[in-house]
């Protein structure tokens, strides 16, 4: 099939879904590049500033990416309960949105505060979202495989169901 040929509405929806997992996996890369970073790290006092500067890209990178993978989200107008709640927390969505312009758009200003709307400033806003973070990371993979397996098989509910 080229990309002229028309698709049914189940092949487009696959395939919108395949693209959201793609981005999904972008930003769990990211996140794995994050967390072999910072586990088993030195602490902070100890470490050099070039080592505190990448883990800070590293963890920029990931919640950026993060941001796309939300965008997408609600562009192909999914929904699960576990994800829809966590979208709907304390403003971290629009913030992140911040947050990823800030990161992906260039700043005349070294230190934006911009920056901390999202990761706040004090370690207990910091826990906060990097909480958030993960637990709407988890969640949108798992939301997203299932999204995609009930579109190669819509009739799997049903099945399980009547077992």
């Amino acid at each position: 099939m080229t990309d002229a040929e028309p698709r049914s509405a189940g092949a487009e929806q696959f395939f919108r879904l395949m693209s959201l997992h793609k981005y999904w996996l972008n930003a769990d890369f990211l996140r794995d590049v994050f967390m072999k970073r910072i586990e088993g790290a030195t602490p902070p006092h100890e470490r050099g500033f070039a080592a505190m500067m990448d883990n800070t890209i590293a963890m920029s990178l990931w919640y950026a990416t993060m941001y796309v993978v939300i965008e997408g989200w609600r562009e192909a107008r999914l929904s699960d309960h576990d994800v829809d709640t966590l979208l709907t927390q304390e403003g971290h969505v629009e913030h992140l949105r911040v947050f990823r312009n800030q990161v992906f758009h260039y700043q005349k200003a070294y230190d934006n505060p911009k920056l901390l709307q999202f990761l706040g400033t004090s370690d207990d806003d910091a826990g906060a979202v990097t909480t958030w973070i993960k637990s709407t990371h988890t969640a949108l993979g798992k939301a997203i495989e299932t999204a995609i397996q009930a579109n190669l098989d819509p009739d799997r509910d049903r099945r399980a169901g009547q077992t």
